[in-house]
């Protein structure tokens, strides 16, 4: 099986995370926040199997649109780990979409990490 298979499977099994994501969001008010997968899950009483199912779809709005999906992910950071054998977490900059062009790269935050973040930038070579 494909990653591509295995990824329609679980986004039919959860079909609501996008509208969760964007619900999430426009809760907020803000067209662009920092969200982790656990602010998701906590938020929606979503169980740790969704997890990947959420993550796999945030991943795709940095590289790639989902339909009409009003949102993006414009950056992704990987969050200081709490200890040695602390699984690795992430955090997505989602931010409202604008503009005619889908492409991330027209997104992309091209600014370094502000002072005093304890976040790296995900991919070596990204920002």
């Amino acid at each position: 099986m494909n990653n591509n298979t295995g990824y329609a499977r679980r986004m039919t099994k959860y079909a609501a995370i996008p509208d969760l994501v964007a619900l999430f969001m426009e809760e907020s008010g803000e067209s662009e926040r920092w969200v982790t997968v656990r602010d998701l899950r906590e938020r929606y009483s979503l169980s740790r199997y969704q997890a990947g199912t959420i993550t796999g779809f945030l991943h795709r709005l940095e590289f790639s649109t989902y339909g009409q999906f009003p949102y993006i992910v414009k950056k992704v950071e990987l969050i200081e780990r709490e200890g040695r054998s602390s699984p690795l977490r992430y955090r997505y900059l989602v931010a409202r979409r604008t503009g005619r062009s889908a492409h991330r790269s027209s997104y992309r935050d091209t600014e370094a990490v502000p002072a005093g973040t304890m976040a790296t930038e995900y991919e070596a070579g990204k920002a």
